[in-house]
C-alpha cells in the first residue's frame, strides 16, 4: 500500500524556507522536492532546502574584546535561522488552512529549537554570560517569530513569490541557487536599518 503525499503542500512548505532565507539575505543553494513518499527501506531522501548557516556564531570566541559587537549579531542571525526553519511548516499551514499551532512541524520545529539551544550553550561558554542579551529565551519566542512570519507570508507581494517558487518546484522538482535568485530577484528584502 502506497501512502499518498500532497505535493502542493510540500512544495509550499519548501517554498516557505526559500522565501524567508532570501528575504533575510541568506544564500539559498537549492531546493529539492521529493515526489514519492520516502521509504525507509530504500533510504528515500526528504524534500529539503539548503541555505547558508548562521553567521557570526563561529566568530564569537575569536576575539572576546569584540563580544559587544558580535553577540548581538549572533542573536539576530540565530533568530533569522529559527524563522527560516519555522517558515516551512507555517507556509504549509496557510496552504492547507490549518492553524499553525495544529501543524505538525516535525524536524523543522526540532531544528528551530536546536538553533536557540546552541546559542544558549554558546552564551554559557562565554565570560560573564549573565550580562549578555537573552531575548531569544523568552517563553513565547516561537509564537512571536511565527506571528512575524505569518504576517510576511500573508502579504500579497510575498504570497505571489511563495506561489511562484512552489509552482516551479512542482514543475521541475529541483531548483538551483541561480534559478531561485532569478525568481526572487525583484522581491523586497528585509532591511536591518529599519528596526
Amino acid at each position: 500500500m502506497h501512502e499518498t503525499i500532497d505535493l502542493e503542500a510540500i512544495a509550499t512548505h519548501e517554498a516557505g524556507h526559500v522565501l524567508l532565507a532570501h528575504y533575510y539575505g541568506r544564500k539559498v543553494y537549492g531546493a529539492y522536492l521529493q515526489s514519492r513518499p520516502a521509504s525507509h527501506s530504500t533510504g528515500g531522501e526528504r524534500s529539503h532546502v539548503r541555505f547558508a548557516l548562521t553567521p557570526y556564531i563561529q566568530d564569537v570566541h575569536l576575539d572576546l574584546t569584540k563580544l559587544d559587537e558580535r553577540w548581538p549579531l549572533a542573536v539576530r542571525e540565530t533568530l533569522v535561522t529559527t524563522r527560516i526553519r519555522l517558515a516551512g511548516p507555517l507556509a504549509q499551514s496557510l496552504h492547507q488552512q490549518i492553524a499553525y499551532r495544529d501543524m505538525a512541524g516535525g524536524q523543522d520545529y526540532r531544528d528551530a529549537l536546536s538553533e536557540l539551544l546552541l546559542l544558549e550553550r554558546l552564551r554559557l561558554s562565554l565570560p560573564q554570560p549573565h550580562s549578555l542579551d537573552v531575548s531569544y529565551k523568552h517563553k513565547n519566542i516561537l509564537d512571536t517569530l511565527a506571528e512575524d512570519i505569518l504576517g510576511l507570508l500573508n502579504d500579497a507581494v510575498y504570497v505571489d513569490y511563495l506561489q511562484r517558487i512552489a509552482q516551479d518546484l512542482l514543475a521541475k522538482q529541483e531548483l538551483s541557487a541561480r534559478q531561485i535568485s532569478a525568481i526572487l530577484e525583484a522581491m523586497p528584502r528585509h532591511q536591518w536599518g529599519s528596526e
